[in-house]
């Protein structure tokens, strides 16, 4: 018999600030990096800077947009969250994601967080079931869950998002320089470092079971990100720019 749980009637609205609060300092950082890497390329030139007078608003009106279009998409895929449990497996679907299934006799653990979020790890380490805390009939499924595998109670964080905001400078910093820079040394080293990090980001987002699918397809634009390092790289420790 399969008992179904799914994210309770306004759910979305307890996280979708914090959602906001997250994205929008990115946002605003992935931009005004471009436009100063942008501007300190054309040596800060008067008609540069017409230009940024004119590209500004219209940078800021497209995250703007992003983000408007960004929160609904997270919006319709959050309430489409459904958890299945049944005598043989635990089973996540969600709208435009890949289905995780998880047999019983191959549950590692169950930890919860002090946010209530639930997370279920499987036998591989691809197998795993995030359960945000706007579940419905949480106390049921945890003691559903319990009698499968104890809950442990753990405020530890997985290291990329423990440090995710420290992360996410220092590959805009790497970026910059790379782009900026004119010591062959200097930019031979952090394009390393950034190659090398794009490519690990690229694979786990695109084996990530818990990531949708427009989401991964949107990463091989990343690919293009890859290639323009990778050819200023060649570029500049060749002299040719």
């Amino acid at each position: 018999m399969n008992t179904e749980f799914q994210i309770k009637e306004n759910g979305f609205a307890e996280i979708k600030k914090a959602l906001i609060i997250k994205t929008i300092p990115v946002a605003i950082l992935a931009a005004g990096t471009g436009l100063t890497i942008s501007h300190i390329n054309s040596n800060g030139q008067t008609t540069d800077v017409n230009v940024l007078l004119f590209l500004i608003p219209l940078v800021v009106g497209a995250l703007a947009f992003g983000l408007f279009k960004g929160i609904n998409r997270q919006k319709e895929l959050f309430e489409s969250y459904k958890l299945i449990v049944n005598e043989y497996e635990i089973v996540r679907e969600q709208n435009n994601t890949q289905t995780i299934s998880i047999p019983r006799n191959e549950i590692k653990s169950i930890i919860k967080n002090p946010k209530g979020i639930l997370t279920i790890v499987g036998s591989s380490n691809t197998d795993v079931i995030g359960v945000p805390s706007q579940i419905n009939n949480s106390e049921k499924l945890e003691q559903i869950l319990s009698e499968i595998k104890p809950i442990t109670y753990s405020d530890k964080k997985p290291p990329f998002e423990k440090y995710k905001g420290v992360l996410i400078l220092i590959v805009l910093g790497l970026m910059a320089t790379v782009f900026i820079s004119t010591n062959k040394l200097l930019v031979g080293i952090t394009g390393s470092i950034l190659i090398l990090f794009l490519g690990y980001s690229f694979y786990e987002v695109r084996r990530n079971k818990n990531i949708d699918k427009k989401t991964k397809n949107s990463m091989w634009w990343l690919l293009l990100v890859l290639f323009s390092v990778i050819g200023n790289m060649y570029l500049k420790i060749t002299g040719k720019l």
